[in-house]
């Protein structure tokens, strides 16, 4: 049986403990950087909408034949 103690973790167990760590703080900076790139492509959408807007006012008018 297993007892809990407060004496640090040593050996494997120790090390699993640190590559859990890690692995969690991995995920945690995957999860913000897919938050941010989402984020930057949906601005980025909005300005290429805008300008696309903008340069279709500024097309010239067909003649109309009367």
């Amino acid at each position: 049986m297993s007892q809990q103690t407060d004496e640090p973790l040593r050996g494997e167990a120790a090390f699993r403990a640190a590559k859990e760590r890690v692995q969690k703080a991995n995920e945690a900076a995957y999860a913000r950087g897919r938050e941010e790139r989402a984020a930057d492509a949906a601005d980025a959408a909005g300005r290429r909408r805008t300008a696309e807007r903008a340069s279709l006012k500024n097309l010239p008018k067909q003649p109309h034949p009367h």
